[in-house]
C-alpha cells in the first residue's frame, strides 16, 4: 500500500488546525499538528512529513526561526515549507524567502488556494530527487562540451549558445549550465509582449515565492541586493542568483561584472525570440489574408454568375409571355410567378453577399488585434 502523503501544520488555534485537519484528510493527506515551534521539532525528529504548513506569529519562537531551524536540518531542510501570514508586503515576502521558504498563504486563508498549493509543492517535492538528477547528468554533458575552463571561456560559450537558442527554455537552460560552472544557483522569469511571466529554474518547477520575489522586486534598481541573493531587473526578464559570495568581495565584484554581461546577451536574445515570434505571427496574418481573398473571389465571381443567368432566364422568359400579348388573366398570373422567382433567386445572391461581407469583417477584426 503506497504511503500517505503527511502534512505538518503549526498554529496556536486548535480550531486552525482542525479546518487544516479536515480539508487534508478530504484530498487524502494524513495531517499532524503542533500548536508551537517547539513542539513541531520534536515531531519532525519522530516522524517523515512532506509538507510544513506554519503560522508566522508563534508564541515563543516565532515561525520565522522555527523556519531557519528547519533548513538548517540536513534530514529536514528539502521539506517544502509554506508560512501562513496577514503581511503582503514585499519586506515579508524577502524575509520568508531567505529563510528558504517555498510559499505564502495570505490570512484570511482560502483554503481552496492552499490546497492548489499544498498539491503542486508536494507534487515538485517528489519529483526532484529525479529531475536533480537528470540535470547532473545534463550539466556533465555540456561541461565536457565546454572548451574553456576560464570566466572569459564560459561567457564566450555562453554568448555562442545564446546565439543558437530557438526558444526561451532552451536559453533558460544555457544560462543555467553557465551560473552552475561559475558556481552559481538561480532562477530566470521572462515576461512576454503581454506581460505575462514565464518561469525556469535550474531544479524544475520555479517556487510560487520565487515568482512573486521577481515580480515584487521589478521596481527595484537593476541590482536588488539581500542577503546572499541578488535579483537583476531587465524589461523582459528578472534573473535571481540565490548563493553570491558575500564572504570573499573581490570574486563577489567580478562575479557581478560577469552576470552583467550575460544579462545583456541575455536580455539581446530574448528580443530576437520576441521579434521572430512576432514575425511569425504576421506570417501566418498574411497567408490567412490570402486565403480569404481567394475564398471571396472565388465567391463572389460565382455570384456575379448567378446574377447573370437569373437576369438571361427572367429576359427569355419575358419574351415568351410577351408573345402573348392580349395579357389574358392567365398571362398576368405568368409574369408575376416570373417576376417572383427571379426576385427570390436575387434575394438569395444577396445573402451570399452579406455573408461574404461577414467574413470580411472578421478579417478586418482579426488584422486590427494583431496590429494592435
Amino acid at each position: 500500500m503506497a504511503k500517505k502523503t503527511t502534512i505538518l501544520a503549526i498554529d496556536s488555534d486548535d480550531a486552525v488546525l482542525n479546518l487544516y485537519r479536515q480539508h487534508a484528510k478530504e484530498q487524502g493527506y494524513k495531517t499532524v499538528v503542533a500548536n508551537s515551534a517547539e513542539q513541531a521539532l520534536v515531531i519532525l525528529q519522530q516522524v517523515t512529513v512532506d509538507l510544513i504548513i506554519s503560522d508566522v506569529l508563534l508564541s515563543e519562537m516565532d515561525g520565522h526561526e522555527f523556519c531557519r531551524q528547519v533548513k538548517a536540518d540536513e534530514k529536514t531542510k528539502d521539506i517544502p515549507f509554506i508560512f501562513v501570514s496577514s503581511v503582503t508586503e514585499l519586506d515579508e515576502l524577502v524575509v520568508g524567502y531567505s529563510l528558504g521558504a517555498d510559499d505564502y498563504i495570505h490570512k484570511p486563508i482560502v483554503y481552496d488556494e492552499l490546497i492548489l498549493k499544498v498539491k503542486s509543492l508536494i507534487e515538485n517535492y517528489q519529483q526532484n530527487g529525479e529531475i536533480k538528477e537528470q540535470l547532473d547528468e545534463y550539466y556533465n554533458t555540456a561541461m565536457q562540451a565546454m572548451t574553456y575552463s576560464s570566466e572569459l571561456g564560459q561567457i564566450l560559450e555562453f554568448y555562442k549558445a545564446c546565439a543558437l537558442a530557438k526558444s526561451f527554455k532552451d536559453l533558460a537552460n544555457y544560462l543555467f549550465i553557465t551560473t552552475n560552472m561559475l558556481g552559481l544557483k538561480c532562477s530566470l522569469q521572462i515576461y512576454d509582449l503581454d506581460n505575462q511571466s514565464i518561469g525556469f529554474c535550474e531544479c524544475g518547477a520555479l517556487p510560487p515565492i520565487e515568482k512573486d520575489l521577481m515580480l515584487a522586486a521589478r521596481k527595484q534598481t537593476r541590482f536588488f541586493d539581500f542577503g546572499k541573493r541578488t535579483i537583476l531587473n531587465y524589461t523582459r526578464f528578472s534573473f535571481l542568483i540565490k548563493n553570491m559570495p558575500l564572504e570573499d568581495a573581490e570574486k563577489y565584484g567580478r562575479l557581478k561584472d560577469i552576470l552583467g554581461t550575460l544579462a545583456d546577451a541575455l536580455e539581446s536574445r530574448i528580443d530576437i525570440l520576441f521579434i521572430h515570434s512576432a514575425a511569425k505571427q504576421k506570417r501566418e496574418v498574411v497567408e490567412m489574408v490570402s486565403t480569404t481573398m481567394m475564398d471571396i473571389d472565388s465567391s463572389f465571381a460565382a455570384l456575379q454568375k448567378e446574377n447573370i443567368a437569373a437576369l438571361e432566364d427572367m429576359m427569355e422568359d419575358m419574351e415568351e409571355v410577351l408573345l402573348l400579348l392580349g395579357l389574358t388573366e392567365y398571362q398576368e398570373e405568368s409574369v408575376m410567378k416570373i417576376s417572383k422567382t427571379c426576385l427570390s433567386r436575387i434575394n438569395n445572391a444577396f445573402y451570399k453577399g452579406v455573408e461574404i461581407n461577414t467574413k470580411l469583417e472578421v478579417l478586418h477584426k482579426q488584422l486590427v488585434t494583431i496590429i494592435d
